[in-house]
């Protein structure tokens, strides 16, 4: 992994140093949760350079340099098909991977009933939109999507716990229901990560916003705290991405 970071930290310093030569916007992209926070905390500050995945709040998201939100080559598509078949992200992943597209042309996948939005790279939406009509085996219509009005994803719940210390190892205990002590042997056995990089320091201290993924358990984002109970312990507020 810390080779492909310097790989991506030298494409984005390629970037910059194209776009302010040239005076005109570079792009790369879409990035990972992982390979985003990493340029976001190794780029200097003075860097021109934006992020964005095609509306707010967007997961997967590309690097432009010399850029504006309106500059970004990203189209929205929608796939329409029967409310009854319940479509995943994973079967459009795996459907347009399939069809030879690279994963960093595909952002954010929003799945609803009915509809999904895709969010890719200008150059691919053409096939997309001309080539694609069935996911797996449902058939499927694909257009431009209104990005005013997205779906939301059914496979996130927002949670509210109650934990006596901000700790890894606590957290880790409330997400996947088990006892501090299995927690801890979880963390040790580089089952968890914590901002897309693993941690195996049981006493880890997480804050507002940090994301801490599972294996077999799934995402969870520190969105928030709300408060301490009548005994004294913590409250947060918690999204869980199953």
């Amino acid at each position: 992994m810390i080779d492909e970071d310097k790989l991506l930290l030298d494409k984005a310093y390629d970037a910059i140093t194209l776009s302010q030569r040239r005076n005109i916007p570079r792009f790369f992209g879409f990035l990972n949760e992982h390979e985003s926070l990493y340029l976001r905390q190794h780029l200097p500050k003075s860097a021109d350079v934006l992020f964005y995945g095609g509306y707010e709040g967007a997961v997967r998201l590309m690097l432009g340099a010399g850029a504006e939100e309106e500059d970004f080559p990203i189209t929205a598509l929608e796939f329409t098909y029967k409310a009854e078949f319940d479509l995943r992200h994973r079967d459009f992943l795996g459907a347009l991977t399939a069809q030879g597209i690279r994963r960093e042309t595909v952002g954010d996948i929003l799945t609803g009933e009915g509809r999904t939005v895709v969010f890719v790279r200008d150059e691919i939406a053409p096939f997309l939109l001309t080539e694609v009509d069935q996911i797996g085996r449902v058939g499927v219509k694909v257009g431009y999507a209104d990005v005013s009005d997205l779906p939301v994803p059914d496979d996130i719940e927002e949670l509210v716990w109650t934990l006596s210390s901000l700790r890894l190892d606590a957290f880790v205990a409330c997400a996947a229901h088990l006892s501090r002590d299995k927690a801890a042997r979880l963390i040790k056995s580089e089952m968890v990560t914590v901002d897309h990089v693993t941690e195996t320091e049981v006493s880890r201290p997480l804050k507002d916003g940090m994301t801490v993924t599972i294996r077999k358990y799934g995402k969870f984002v520190l969105t928030s705290q709300i408060g301490t109970s009548k005994k004294g312990k913590l409250r947060i507020a918690v999204r869980h991405y199953r």
